[in-house]
């Protein structure tokens, strides 16, 4: 009986972890231009390619709008081998400073 219970209890647990809404969203920031334009901390979710790496976990991210340079954290890379010639999908928060800005990159998906 104990394995029962523990058994739908898992069951119930693992269904629920993995719930999320799927609805709409509000527009977020989309592209290099708007990002370059936003206040420090905005949430970003950028399409394009990264075209350069400029060392130390530093990034060229270009889209049709413009380029911005972009920090990936090793772990960040989730072992996905990305080329200039890929299209990327790059979500993170915008990191102002005096007088530039670049994204601090939390997750990456290739497509």
């Amino acid at each position: 009986m104990k394995k029962v219970l523990f058994a739908s209890a898992l069951i119930l647990i693992s269904n629920t972890a993995f719930a999320a809404f799927n609805g709409p969203q509000a527009q977020g920031i989309n592209t290099v231009s708007a990002a370059l334009e936003a206040k420090d901390d905005s949430y970003v979710e950028l399409t394009g390619n990264i075209v350069e790496s400029l060392g130390n976990e530093t990034y060229l991210f270009k889209d049709q709008t413009g380029e911005i340079q972009i920090e990936i954290d090793h772990e960040d890379w989730m072992g996905q081998d990305v080329a200039p010639a890929d299209t990327v999908v790059i979500r993170g928060e915008v990191d102002s400073e005096w007088t530039t800005s670049q994204i601090d990159v939390d997750a990456i998906k290739k497509l």
